[in-house]
């Protein structure tokens, strides 16, 4: 199926470090992998090609990628006086959110710790070929031996994503985080072992659509140093914050 979509750019999520599985296929097209299924789309200008019906489409796809939120509004809430977040809402302004699933985000950010974002994403293409190519489930990686993933380069990381198995191969566990709020998803989150305050921030922020956390790594750092050294602005962002980060973070990343 084929649909006009404003504030939507393929290569502006790809590169944001929020989707590490997404395939690059050329010619402005990928094959992402979500929620057990796989779609190709390919983008020309604002008009996109899903390799899928508009019943598949309307029933997980929309909400992936997040469409019935406004991010044109978002982006008219910037200050006009904020010159570097109006630039960086210009630069990445295809930029959304996606709503990924809860469990993949949770072994990504675990994984991206200390890393960069192509080795990342050769360790969760190794920890799916381990298990067939499928994504390793909770139990999967409860039951898998440290030595076992350090082997494929995952280093200390390897005793973090067994103990994150072992905590949600529990019933309901993942439920229970999804209804939480996101003070007490990012409290919760920070029991499991090898979870601190920027991984537990992406996983709500990119797993659980907690819109309001704000994950603060070294570029983000930077940014609020050069530029908001009075702190940022996170009352007149409410509801909207952690969108705003990843527009800074990617321009930090692509365009500054």
């Amino acid at each position: 199926m084929q649909l006009s979509i404003p504030d939507l750019d393929l290569r502006h999520i790809y590169e944001s470090g929020q989707c590490f599985r997404w395939e690059p296929l050329g010619q402005d097209t990928y094959r992402i992998p979500a929620f057990g299924r796989t779609l190709t789309v390919r983008q020309t200008d604002g008009v996109f090609d899903f390799s899928c019906g508009a019943g598949e489409f309307d029933a997980l796809w929309r909400s992936y990628f997040d469409l019935d939120t406004d991010y044109a509004a978002i982006k008219a809430r910037v200050a006009p006086r904020d010159a570097y977040l109006q630039a960086a809402v210009a630069y990445g302004w295809g930029m959304r959110i996606l709503r990924q699933d809860l469990w993949e985000v949770i072994v990504s950010f675990i994984v991206s710790q200390n890393n960069n974002i192509p080795r990342i994403r050769k360790n969760l293409r190794d920890l799916c070929a381990m298990q067939g190519g499928a994504f390793p489930t909770p139990v999967a990686l409860a039951a898998a031996q440290p030595e076992t993933l350090r082997a494929l380069g995952l280093g200390y990381r390897a005793e973090y994503l067994c103990a994150a198995g072992a905590h949600f191969a529990q019933a309901d566990a993942l439920d229970a985080l999804r209804a939480m709020s996101y003070p007490e998803a990012h409290t919760a989150l920070r029991a499991v072992k090898g979870v601190g305050p920027k991984v537990a921030d992406c996983i709500c922020l990119f797993g659980l659509h907690h819109v309001d956390a704000f994950p603060v790594d070294t570029h983000v750092k930077q940014i609020l140093s050069a530029h908001y050294p009075k702190g940022f602005p996170f009352r007149r962002y409410a509801g909207c914050a952690g969108i705003l980060q990843q527009y800074m973070f990617y321009y930090d990343m692509h365009g500054s």
